[in-house]
């Protein structure tokens, strides 16, 4: 009989390690799935959208500090559409302020497109405001296109052009345009 109770106890001590060695392989497959969900989440996280209310961001570009506003940013990957838009641009060569009800941030092609904008450009010498329909500015160069025209106002003078450049903040070329003088 004792030999029957020690086969029994080695039966039961085989199927309770079998059983364990079950549970925790089938666990450990639960698991990795899990693992493998959440690195795919992890891989694939740059192309989730979101919405976002009242968002500020402080950015240094070159020289210049960029506080810039929006009332809403919606993320639709790789585009960002901003609502409502309100910047303020510091350094060497002035305040620069731009303002659009709507725009977008590309950050494949690092371009921000921003539509109605205007502002103001305000410096030692030459203060004036600007205006466009749309206003395109490349990140890596710097460079701010007008495709569908730009006008600038200063003290005595309104310059209006069907197309402009404005390469880093010295090069401007501009095509179809005038100039308008007036005195008080």
């Amino acid at each position: 009989m004792e030999r029957n109770g020690h086969v029994r106890r080695n039966c039961i001590r085989a199927l309770v390690i079998a059983f364990v060695a079950l549970a925790l392989a089938l666990w450990g497959r639960a698991l990795r799935r899990d693992l493998d969900v959440m690195g795919a989440l992890v891989d694939t996280g740059k192309e989730l959208n979101w919405e976002i209310d009242g968002v500020t961001a402080v950015r240094n570009v070159g020289k210049d500090q960029w506080r810039i506003s929006a009332e809403k940013v919606v993320r639709d990957h790789p585009v960002e559409y901003l609502n409502k838009i309100s910047s303020q641009i510091v350094g060497p060569s002035g305040l620069r302020t731009i303002n659009a009800p709507t725009g977008a941030y590309d950050h494949e092609n690092g371009t921000l497109t921003l539509r109605d904008a205007d502002g103001i450009w305000q410096r030692s010498e030459h203060p004036f405001e600007w205006k466009t329909p749309e206003a395109r500015w490349e990140q890596k160069n710097d460079v701010w296109n007008f495709p569908r025209g730009v006008t600038v106002s200063g003290d005595v003078y309104t310059l209006v052009w069907r197309n402009a450049v404005m390469d880093g903040q010295r090069k401007i070329r501009v095509k179809d345009g005038c100039i308008r003088w007036w005195s008080e």
